[in-house]
Order: structure tokens, then C-alpha cells, then sequence
């Protein structure tokens, strides 16, 4: 008995041995497996992504031999990345964005939608098929507001619009990227620390001046925005010297350099020349970001790379991409110089457009040397959009000898041939349908030995260089970068999504809901929740929640699905709703 009471007491403390063994081995494995799963994942405390708009290889070539050396990003790692959206194997803009922004495809078709960070219905490349019922139109997070929720310090810097595709992508969502007043509003309230680009007009009514322009404002809402900027501790800087004098005490600024889009780096010194360079906006957007203790997301957009290429016009194309490449050159620096920081960089193109090619029909192939095409660039001052708005300032007034003058000077042509001269003639007949500069870029072109195929984008892969990644990844898909930069900033972009946009009906189901559209377009509308006597609205494209007496500052932005005729909004607005009314 006492033996038998002996031996299952050792057998108890064997078993509790091997238990504890065996929990112990787990403990180790899991670890090993979590820190095997860590190291599959570089983290970056800074993420900065540098986007020069419609372009691809050839565009990169020809920059490169009118530089005369390598370009900046030809000291990084090279990836392969297809580009097609969710119904077209030629990408535009917005639904490119929104890839890269969010990991999502998305549509862009003027007939149907033209989203922004929004889900579509369904998806036809490359393969077809529905989206589920309830995320249909829904907003989806982006890399942006990942980071800004992470603690980061994030930024945007465009030389167009600031509510233009790529920047919009990333910090607004909406089904029209031309909706520039909803936008830009999204963009206010969504505490962007740094943004810097153009599209001052849109801060202001339309019975409001323009500080500083003649022209009035653009909003339809009567909201004075740049009035909530200045209420919420930014900085608003107008010029290229008031950004240089901001001190080490500014971390918020929004720098409006033009009412519309800035105008092309060359054409600064006669047309913008109270505008910043590329390269000094980036500049200044990492010396205010990099203050941030949790680190920082930049945005830059070279944005006009693709608008040169629309018209087939190498001198735009080539000097925004060295103003491009000066703007990667200070974020390399920067990275080089502090290493402490880790910064991954990467550098790509939303698409390709214009279908550049090093080499023209009928071209000697044999005997091309970089002289033509770099000696037809050098010659002129003005980019063939910068010509067509001197020009169209002239139109009904200057003679065909005068447009001869204009060319020799502004444009490095001193041999127009008749046929070339009556297509710009003929074009300043009618100068509202704003095709000139399609008329002007390609016959410098042909004179370079350049070709085109198209005005529009092409569905080309493009390169993705990258800075930072101990192992770059092979052939991808864009909305494999917005998975990349939520990986190396150490979150998931669906956790995101969750947080920030919870269905306002499933949110409040406890609670009546009204979705008041009046004025939507115009970026107006708001959520109304109600519940035991109490209410609380929810304007659209904000970050605020007002009941009663009280404005409560919410972490995302409150979005309308006119699509979906849906609310979404933060997860925590049930929380901060039931502690101001239930919980009273």
C-alpha cells in the first residue's frame, strides 16, 4: 500500500515534470516561431515614399542621360510592379493610389466611379468577380492614417492640388477624385502634420478672397478652412521664403504655394517664383517630421512628371524629373546621415503615361547620341505648358511671326515648318479646349529623337527602387507596397480599417440613425444619432462628434458612401456617445 502510495506520488511529480518540460519547450518554440515571424519583417521607424506621377523606365533613361550620371535612386535595390486597376489593365491615378495607399484595387472609370481609399462593387482583372454586400464601397484604410494612429508625425507634399489622386488617396475617401472641396476638407480634419502643395482656393467660400491672389475661393459650403487650420496650431505658409523662415518650435504646417496646381519647375522663374522647389519642400516636411520621438510617413509626389508626359513634352518630363530626383536625393541624406532612425525609402511611379520611347520612327538608331536630345532640352526655357499659357495670354493678338518669336525664345525652335505653325494657329483659335500644349510638346520631340504612342497612360510595369530592405522583393503588385509600408511601421491595414471605419448601423444599432445628404456635394451632410432624449451629429468628412454643449475630437475622419448610402466612422464614437448621454 505504502509502496503503491509511493510510486504514484512519483508518478504524479514525474507527470508534473514532463508537464512543466513540455510547456516549457512550448514556450520556447512559440518564441522562436514569433521571433522567426519578427525577423520575416523589417521595421522602420521612418517610412517615406516618393512618387514621380506618370512615368516609367524610358522617362527614367532619358532623365538620366540629360543628368549626365545616375539619378539618385540608382544607388537603391530595383523591384518590378504591375499597375493594372480593378477594371482596366491601364491604371488611372486615383485607383493606382488608392493600391499603394491601401492594398486594395478599386475602380476608375468616369462612367461608374473614380474612387479614392474605396472598395468598388467588384473587381473584373485579373480575374472577375463581386465584392461581398457589406464591403461594397466601403472606405478602407490607408498607410497614412495607420501611421498617424501609430504615433507617428505624417506628411504630404505635391506640386498639384493638394486634393489631387495620389496625395488625396492617402488621406481622404470618396468616389470621385475630382471632388476637390470634400477632398481637401477630409484632408484638414484628418491632422496631417505636414502638407505642402497647391490648391490655396479651396479654403475658402466663394464669396471670399484669396489671400494674396485675385481670384476668390472655391468651396460651395460657405466653411473657411484655412480659419479651422489656424484654430488647430498650424502654420499656413504662402511662399517659398515664409516656409524657409518656419523655426524648430513648428510641428504643424500646411504650406498653400499656388491657388490651383503649382506650376512645372522650370517654368518657376517667370511664372511661380514665390514657389518652393521640390526639393526644398522635402526638405523642410522631414526637418519638421523627423522631431517626432515615434518617427514619421512622408508622401512626395512629383506630380507633374505626368502631366509633361500627357502633352508628349520632353522638356517638362525631363526637368520634373530632376526637380524629382533632387527631392530623392534629400530624403537619401537624410537616411544616409542618420542611420539611429532607420528609414526605409521607397521610390516608384503610379503608372507610366505617354509611352515614351528613347528613339523615334525613322530615327538612325546607330548614330543617336545623347547631345540631340540633351541639346533640343537645354535650349529651351519653358515647358510646352508654360509656352501655351504665354501664348493663349496672346491669342486674337499675336501675329504667325510673333508665335515664330515665342518658339526661338522660349522654346529653343527657330525653324518651325508651316505645317507646325498652322497646327498651333489653328489651335489658338480655340483656346478653351486647352489641347495647345498636346500641339507644342511633340515638336520639340521629334526634333530630340523621342517618340511617344499615346497622350494618355499606358499599362506598363514600372520599377519600384527601394532603400533600407535587407531582402527587396521580386515582381509585385502595387497593393503589395501598401502591405510593405504597414509591415515596416508595424501594423495591419485591416486592424485599421476595423478601428476607423465601423459601420455607423451596426455601430448605433442600439440607437435611431439619420443620414442627412443635403448638400453632400458640396461637402456637406451629417449622421444624427439619437437615443433615450439624447443627440449627437456627426458631420461629414470630419474628425468631431457635437452633442449639446460639446465637440469631441474622434481619431479618423466620419465618411458618407454615397454609393453604398452608408456611415462609416471610428469604432470608439459608440464609447464617447455612451459616456456623454447614457452614462450621465
Amino acid at each position: 500500500m505504502i509502496f503503491e502510495i509511493a510510486v504514484a506520488r512519483l508518478k504524479t511529480k514525474t507527470m508534473k515534470h514532463l508537464l512543466s518540460v513540455a510547456l516549457l519547450c512550448i514556450f520556447f518554440l512559440t518564441c522562436a516561431a514569433h521571433h522567426a515571424a519578427r525577423n520575416d519583417v523589417e521595421y522602420f521607424r521612418n517610412v517615406i515614399v516618393l512618387v514621380p506621377d506618370g512615368c516609367g523606365v524610358s522617362h527614367m533613361t532619358a532623365a538620366r542621360w540629360y543628368k549626365g550620371g545616375p539619378l539618385a535612386q540608382d544607388r537603391m535595390d530595383v523591384t518590378m510592379v504591375h499597375t493594372h486597376s480593378a477594371n482596366s489593365m491601364v491604371t488611372g491615378s486615383a485607383a493606382a493610389a488608392t493600391a499603394f495607399a491601401t492594398g486594395y484595387k478599386t475602380w476608375e472609370d468616369s462612367r461608374k466611379a473614380r474612387c479614392l481609399s474605396l472598395r468598388p462593387d467588384s473587381v473584373l482583372l485579373p480575374e472577375p468577380f463581386e465584392i461581398p454586400a457589406e464591403y461594397r464601397w466601403r472606405p478602407v484604410a490607408t498607410v497614412l492614417e495607420g501611421a498617424r494612429l501609430s504615433g507617428r508625425a505624417v506628411g504630404l507634399v505635391a506640386t498639384c492640388y493638394i486634393s489631387h489622386a495620389t496625395p488625396a488617396a492617402f488621406a481622404s475617401h470618396w468616389h470621385s477624385r475630382s471632388d476637390n472641396n470634400i477632398i481637401t476638407e477630409q484632408i484638414v480634419y484628418q491632422d496631417v502634420d505636414v502638407v505642402l502643395g497647391g490648391g490655396f482656393r479651396y479654403l475658402f467660400a466663394t464669396d471670399s478672397q484669396v489671400p494674396g491672389s485675385l481670384h476668390r475661393g472655391a468651396r460651395r459650403d460657405g466653411d473657411d478652412l484655412h480659419r479651422v487650420l489656424v484654430s488647430r496650431g498650424y502654420d499656413v505658409v504662402t511662399t517659398k521664403d515664409e516656409l524657409a523662415r518656419l523655426g524648430s518650435l513648428c510641428d504643424k504646417v500646411w504650406g498653400m504655394f499656388a491657388d490651383g496646381h503649382m506650376v512645372h519647375d522650370i517654368d518657376r522663374n517667370l511664372l511661380g517664383q514665390t514657389e518652393p522647389s521640390l526639393a526644398e519642400m522635402t526638405k523642410k516636411a522631414i526637418e519638421i517630421l523627423s522631431r517626432d520621438a515615434d518617427g514619421f510617413f512622408l508622401l512626395v509626389e512629383g506630380s507633374q512628371v505626368d502631366w509633361a508626359s500627357h502633352d508628349n513634352d520632353l522638356v517638362g518630363m525631363v526637368t520634373d524629373y530632376m526637380a524629382f530626383d533632387s527631392a530623392v536625393t534629400v530624403a537619401y541624406e537624410f537616411s544616409r546621415a542618420h542611420p539611429e532612425q532607420k528609414t526605409l525609402i521607397l521610390v516608384f511611379p503610379d503608372h507610366d503615361c505617354g509611352g515614351l520611347s528613347v528613339g523615334d520612327r525613322g530615327l538612325d538608331y546607330y548614330s543617336f547620341r545623347p547631345e540631340v536630345m540633351v541639346n533640343a532640352i537645354r535650349k529651351a526655357e519653358l515647358t510646352a505648358e508654360g509656352l501655351a499659357t504665354l501664348l493663349e495670354s496672346q491669342a486674337g493678338k499675336i501675329s504667325p511671326d510673333g508665335i515664330g518669336e515665342m518658339f526661338a525664345k522660349y522654346y529653343g525652335i527657330d525653324d518651325l515648318a508651316s505645317e507646325e505653325l498652322k497646327s498651333v494657329e489653328d489651335e489658338l483659335t480655340d483656346t478653351l479646349d486647352g489641347y495647345l500644349s498636346e500641339v507644342i510638346g511633340p515638336i520639340l520631340s521629334r526634333r530630340a529623337g523621342i517618340g511617344w504612342t499615346t497622350f494618355g497612360h499606358t499599362g506598363n510595369d514600372v520599377p519600384m527602387y527601394s532603400y533600407g530592405l535587407e531582402q527587396p522583393p521580386g515582381t509585385i503588385d502595387n497593393t503589395d507596397i501598401a502591405n510593405l509600408c504597414a509591415n515596416a511601421m508595424g501594423f495591419r491595414l485591416s486592424d485599421v480599417t476595423a478601428r476607423l471605419f465601423s459601420d455607423a448601423g451596426i455601430v448605433f444599432d442600439d440607437a435611431e440613425i439619420t443620414i442627412d445628404t443635403a448638400g453632400v456635394s458640396m461637402s456637406m451632410g451629417h449622421l444624427i444619432v439619437e437615443k433615450g432624449g439624447k443627440k449627437a451629429l456627426f458631420p461629414f468628412f470630419k474628425n468631431i462628434m457635437v452633442a449639446e454643449q460639446d465637440t469631441v475630437l474622434l481619431e479618423g475622419l466620419t465618411i458618407y458612401s454615397s454609393k453604398a448610402h452608408k456611415v462609416y466612422l471610428p469604432a470608439q464614437a459608440k464609447r464617447f456617445f455612451d459616456r456623454l448621454f447614457v452614462e450621465r
